[in-house]
């Protein structure tokens, strides 16, 4: 059981080394890409949203 253990940690460290990691500025370009995205979502739902509510308050007004 510990040996089938320990071939599988040998195994996952011999695929990790042939993983081709992203360097750091393309780690962080994404990060920002995704950030900036995120925000300009976040923004737009608010503003529909916004424009949906004043809108139907406009067919269907409170008594």
């Amino acid at each position: 059981m510990i040996g089938a253990i320990k071939q599988q940690a040998r195994d996952l460290k011999a695929e990790l080394d042939r993983v081709d990691w992203p360097s750091r500025d393309k780690v962080m370009s994404s990060t920002w890409i995704v950030v900036a995205i995120s925000v300009f979502v976040g923004v737009f739902l608010w503003a529909a949203d916004w424009v949906l509510a004043r809108g139907f308050a406009l067919f269907f007004p409170r008594h």
